[in-house]
């Protein structure tokens, strides 16, 4: 997928070009200092970086002028020491060409394409540092972060006056803040269920995890700049740069996770905000994400959006995003505040709002969750409040986290692979395989492939495939016939090889509304969970849904004990009688205390139904202070006969449209996507074939077949 250049550009008319002079009646300091953030304490002079071309020197500013090559040596000195940088451009993850997309006054989207984004960044390491790593943009001046050591860490900001000029060097242990922390949105954090469970000698376990954590995940990124942001930066080139180098830094920090970030979009509302915008981060989320379903996601598909603003969120929070919510066409974004005049720091806020939706939650402070850096217990990305900004690394307990989430089948839409080339230029040792390339290991210190030369980019002798996928073994490709990924859940389809790939398939499941759970629930988004499940998720097993009296009773009074959910302004409220069962969460069980949360209060009430009195106890959970929101129904959660649980109401399950697609194809259909991921399946496939085949799947994950009356015959 190209990355998309997008403009909100009032002020355009059809082939205009990008604006290049402030925009009127702005501060172009870019708001008050007092608002922002910045480090306390800089090294005393300015940086003067070489670059070193050949047996020369030359400064980078003489460099700029001329081209920006795809390896980057660099020589510069931090703490009285020289150091060498040495950078490759990562092509794969920002291409050279774009498409810009504005609107003029009317309206009327304009697209202009071809256009060309230059590629001013560079990720890499310093030379005799191991476990070093360099993330630096050119783009005004040098820019960027230096890690030489878990607690040696130094930041590179615009220095003062010119901003092609030196750059001023900090440490990032001198990078102090207000204190600031995030939110969990207003929505609830959807549980992730055990892995299930597998028969004995099996042996499926140790290669799903291998499949699904080795994998690298590549999450398509959106970044909206709504017009305070803009009106920040009259500079337009200089907000495109800054975006760009947010981009790098948010890759750079999720590499270690086996995540890649691909920048796939830019948007900046310049003409005004297409969404309220507001100081309450839970109203600004709703909005921003209802737009981003509604018309950003149907013309720039992407798996996350995240919206920065120049608008001060009231209290401390910064941020705020959906818990487990990445893949979601709902719920997948965030909202962050642009807290700070260090790239570094609001490329880390954004970070860790992306964390939340990768099913990251807060890493508690101290050695429980240690993460490296100059000051462990306050440099985690995932850290819920902090004084001390930016995180720089994720926690142990983060990593545990995206581990359970992607066993439990979370983030199936990071399994694809980008669409295409994204550029036409090859940057050997970026570990992305490029046009020309046929693998990519990184730099010879970094390259552990045998099947790959990380010199030429090319399989060694003998080689059919290079390592990086779970369809090659000892460089040889495994049959079309070998399961690469297992089911991870009664929604979810395994994947095989397809014999000339090292790579396993993008990640299927059944499509929204097929049954699952015994007919107690159905899919979404990949997803299953009965209504006793969930109650299990909270409360451990044995737990089961209470009462319908006292289920129904609890959730029409709106109150903490039982709800639909809180607005925005933080009242509950109560769910209409027929949509009861799809508010909040309310079990029976034996335990005391949930898995998740703990107990604030209980309320004891004695019930009559029919002449029998019933024991209702509800409890009000306290989930954490950044958690506005009780724990919600799954959507999906059936709610009558045909009937289930969608955005906390009850609702036909003919919406979801499984129901249509099994009607067209006389019972025998599943949807598309699906079809192209079983092996084998004929190139022209009908209905009935695909059913058979999906039959057959079904079979080996032991799971129910797909009702298909072998009386009918299947559509033309």
């Amino acid at each position: 997928m190209r990355l998309a250049l997008l403009w909100a550009l009032g002020l355009l008319g059809a082939g205009s070009p990008l604006p290049s002079r402030p925009l009127p009646n702005t501060d172009p300091t870019g708001g008050s200092k007092e608002q922002k953030a910045k480090p306390e304490t800089a090294l005393r002079r300015p940086l003067e970086p070489e670059v070193l071309q050949e047996h020369h020197l030359v400064t980078l500013p003489e460099m700029l002028q001329t081209s920006l090559p795809e390896a980057l040596r660099v020589k510069l000195e931090l703490d009285g020491e020289s150091h060498i940088l040495e950078l490759l451009q990562d092509r794969d993850l920002v291409p050279g060409h774009t498409t810009a997309v504005w609107y003029q006054p009317d309206g009327t989207r304009v697209v202009s394409k071809g256009h060309t984004l230059e590629n001013c960044c560079y990720q890499g390491r310093v030379r005799g540092h191991e476990g070093s790593w360099v993330s630096v943009c050119t783009c005004s001046g040098l820019r960027g972060l230096i890690a030489l050591s878990p607690e040696r860490s130094y930041a590179l900001e615009l220095g003062p006056g010119d901003p092609q000029g030196p750059p001023t060097v900090f440490k990032i242990q001198d990078f102090l803040l207000p204190n600031h922390t995030c939110s969990l949105s207003w929505h609830a954090p959807m549980p992730i269920p055990a892995p299930p469970a597998l028969p004995r000698g099996q042996g499926h376990i140790r290669r799903q995890k291998r499949d699904v954590l080795t994998e690298t995940k590549i999450i398509e990124l959106v970044i909206v700049a709504d017009h305070s942001e803009v009106r920040r930066f009259p500079d337009f080139q200089h907000l495109l740069n800054r975006t760009l180098e947010v981009a790098y830094l948010l890759d750079t920090f999720f590499q270690p996770l086996n995540v890649r970030v691909a920048l796939v979009g830019l948007e900046a509302w310049t003409q005004h905000d297409l969404v309220e915008i507001s100081s309450n981060p839970a109203v600004t989320l709703k909005n921003f994400l209802h737009w981003r379903r509604a018309d950003l996601l149907p013309r720039l598909p992407h798996d996350s959006a995240q919206l920065v603003t120049d608008i001060s969120f009231s209290g401390p929070m910064v941020g705020m995003a959906i818990q487990n919510s990445i893949c979601s066409p709902d719920f997948s974004g965030g909202v962050n505040m642009d807290h700070s005049t260090s790239v570094l720091g609001v490329a880390s806020s954004i970070a860790h709002e992306l964390g939340h939706s990768l099913g990251l939650g807060h890493s508690p402070p101290g050695s429980s969750c240690p993460c490296p850096g100059p000051a462990p217990a306050k440099s985690c990305i995932m850290e819920s409040s902090t004084d001390f900004l930016p995180g720089l690394n994720f926690s142990n307990c983060s990593r545990q986290a995206l581990e359970k989430a992607l066993l439990a089948g979370m983030g199936s839409c990071l399994f694809e692979r980008l669409s295409g080339p994204l550029s036409l230029d090859t940057s050997c040792g970026n570990m992305f395989v490029d046009p020309g390339e046929q693998c990519d290991c990184g730099f010879s210190d970094d390259c552990t492939d045998p099947c790959c030369d990380h010199d030429t980019c090319q399989l060694r002798p003998g080689a059919q495939c290079a390592s990086d996928g779970p369809c090659c073994e000892n460089c040889q490709l495994r049959p079309a016939s070998w399961q690469c990924r297992p089911t991870t859940g009664d929604c979810d389809l395994p994947e095989f090889c397809r014999g000339n790939s090292s790579q396993c398939p993008p990640d299927v499941s059944l499509g929204d509304g097929e049954p699952c759970a015994g007919g107690q629930a159905v899919c979404m988004h990949g997803r299953c969970a009965s209504y006793a499940q969930q109650c299990q998720l909270l409360w451990g097993p044995g737990a089961q849904p209470a009462a319908p009296l006292c289920l129904h009773t609890a959730n029409t009074r709106g109150n903490a004990y039982g709800s639909c959910g809180r607005s925005p302004d933080g009242s509950y409220m109560p769910c209409p009688p027929g949509d009861a069962i799809c508010g909040q969460l309310q079990c029976q069980g034996e335990r005391t205390q949930p898995l998740l949360g703990s107990v604030q209060d209980l309320l004891w009430e004695i019930l009559e139904a029919n002449g029998t009195q019933i024991n209702c106890s509800w409890a009000h959970l306290d989930l954490g202070s950044d958690v506005a929101q009780p724990l919600l129904t799954l959507p999906g959660t059936t709610c009558g006969p045909g009937l289930v649980c969608i955005s906390q109401q009850c609702q036909p399950v003919e919406l979801l449209g499984a129901q249509e697609c099994r009607r067209k194809c006389h019972g025998h259909g599943v949807f598309k996507k699906i079809a192209e991921a079983l092996t084998p399946v004929p190139q022209k496939a009908t209905c009935a074939s695909v059913t058979a085949t999906n039959n057959a799947t079904a079979r080996r994950a032991g799971r129910p077949l797909i009702a298909s009356p072998s009386s009918e015959q299947p559509a033309p």
